[in-house]
Order: structure tokens, then C-alpha cells, then sequence
């Protein structure tokens, strides 16, 4: 993925082993993160083991939005994660990842649990996008055509 990153974007952090202080035997690897265009669709929007993150370099934040939940839509997406001062794009993205069929976190900072709907993996996703059509339990059960999407921010 860095050679095929750097082909189509560029470089903005490698990854390296690191020595974990309390397993010395570890196989360790920090994030690589790559920055690359919509155009590179290709290399993010499948999974990919890693750690490994993109920056995906767009036009504006409604674009990046745009592109995020068609993402979703179309590839699957379990959490997505928007970070504004500006409430009306919260608000906008709170809707768009709604109707992605896709968890939202909203200005969250610190610990940051990523299945935050998961009740003993019972609500492990939504049910409404490729990756999340495998819960275990959900409203379906009972009549499947009711899907839960949820969005959280922090208490202020």
C-alpha cells in the first residue's frame, strides 16, 4: 500500500515497528498514512489491515462529505468520525450518515470506543450499508424495515 500510495498521492507519515515496553517479542507497526485524491478510490475504499489511514484531499467539506457517505453507501462503513465548529454541517453530516446507514461521532476527543452502539455485539452495525449487514440482533427481527443509525457528541 506505500508503494501504490505514493505512486498516486504521497507520504505523510511511514510506518515503522516500535518496541513495546511490556512484549519485546511483539510484531509491532505504527499507522502509515497516505494523502491521496477521490481519484485513488481504489486503495481506500476496500479494507485494508493495517494500521493504515488516508487523508483524502477534496474541494471543500460538503464535497468530503459527499464523497465520505457515497462511500459508505456504496463500500460499507461500521463508524465515521466529523470534527466542525460549524453546527449546520454537523447537523448535515448528522443526516447524511443517518441516511449512509453508518455510525456518527461528532467532536469527540479522547477515549474513543468504536462500537459505541455494540450491546454484546447485538447492535454490532446498522444493518444498513455493506459493511453493516450482519447484526446479530436488531429491530429486523421483528419487522425489517426498520433500521438504527445513531450519532453522539460530547456532553458540554
Amino acid at each position: 500500500m506505500r508503494d501504490a500510495g505514493t505512486r498516486r498521492g504521497s507520504l505523510v507519515v511511514d510506518s515503522s515497528p516500535y518496541a513495546h515496553p511490556d512484549c519485546p517479542d511483539a510484531r509491532t507497526a505504527s499507522p502509515l498514512l497516505l494523502r491521496v485524491t477521490p481519484d485513488a478510490r481504489d486503495l481506500y475504499c476496500e479494507e485494508r489491515f493495517g494500521p493504515i489511514g488516508f487523508v483524502i484531499e477534496t474541494d471543500d467539506a460538503g464535497a468530503a462529505l459527499q464523497a465520505a457517505t457515497a462511500d459508505v453507501r456504496e463500500s460499507g462503513g461500521i463508524t465515521a468520525f466529523v470534527y466542525s465548529t460549524r453546527e449546520d454541517f454537523v447537523a448535515e453530516a448528522e443526516s447524511a450518515y443517518a441516511v449512509a446507514g453508518a455510525q456518527l461521532t461528532c467532536n469527540l476527543t479522547g477515549p474513543m470506543p468504536l462500537n459505541f452502539a455494540a450491546s454484546y455485539s447485538d447492535y454490532h452495525v446498522t444493518g444498513l450499508n455493506p459493511a453493516g449487514n450482519a447484526t446479530l440482533t436488531d429491530a429486523s427481527f421483528v419487522a425489517a424495515r426498520f433500521r438504527i443509525a445513531q450519532s453522539r457528541r460530547p456532553v458540554t
